[in-house]
């Protein structure tokens, strides 16, 4: 067995599968710890891929898009389409358990700075509507337990173990949210059984050297 950084185990050889449609870098043999497998999402979907899910008992999805101004106009697919194909392949594999990345920002925040619920929230909103619709199919879906895992604006920086979960919307003061702590939270959605057919809202207080509109807009490549 494996631990994350947050002490849930993990298994340390398969089931433990990676799907990806575009890898960016490389993951050397000796640090990786799961099968990595090609395929496209939106596309043919996981139906070639289902019967690598035997064996899995849980998805956990991390299908998204990168902020820009291409996908802001018109973002491919990947949380609808690509969700739905997960859905299929899990229905095929008979997995019942998945979980998401969706984003608190699908709806009003009153932690949200107005600042940003009037500049950045505004150029997000086609890339939210798809995440509003997989939040929608998932809780159409008959026969799954699943999780949107909806965090506040992403940051990569180290792992803190203290991130607050709420139910639907952050916390107080909580607008951002780093990678790691996201993660460990969809392990431990996962591995606990936690949060069934829920919205958990994640995040945590941060510098102001990491929450103020100059740094949003330094992320986003906005002068």
């Amino acid at each position: 067995m494996l631990y994350n950084p947050a002490g849930w185990k993990i298994p340390a050889r398969p089931p433990l599968l990676l799907f990806f449609q575009d890898l960016q870098g490389e993951i050397d043999d000796a640090e990786r710890r799961a099968d990595l497998i090609a395929g496209d999402a939106v596309g043919n979907g996981f139906a070639d891929f289902a019967g690598d899910l035997d064996g899995c008992r849980a998805v956990i999805s991390t299908l998204g898009v990168a902020f820009g101004p291409g996908n802001a106009i018109d973002p491919p697919p990947l949380y609808t389409d690509g969700t739905r194909n997960l859905l299929e392949a899990m229905a095929q594999a008979k997995i019942d358990r998945i979980a998401v990345i969706s984003a608190a920002f699908v709806e009003h925040q009153s932690s949200v700075p107005a600042w940003f619920e009037l500049t950045a929230k505004p150029a997000l909103f086609n890339i939210l509507e798809q995440m509003r619709s997989m939040e929608v199919m998932l809780s159409d879906a008959q026969g799954i337990k699943w999780t949107a895992a909806r965090p506040g604006w992403l940051l990569d920086e180290p792992y803190t173990g203290d991130a607050v979960i709420t139910d639907e919307r952050l916390a107080e003061g909580c607008f951002r949210c780093r990678h790691a702590d996201l993660a460990a939270s969809l392990l431990e959605f996962v591995c606990e059984d936690t949060w069934i057919n829920a919205k958990p809202a994640i995040g945590r207080p941060e510098a102001e050297r990491f929450e103020s509109p100059g740094a949003i807009k330094a992320e986003l490549g906005i002068d």
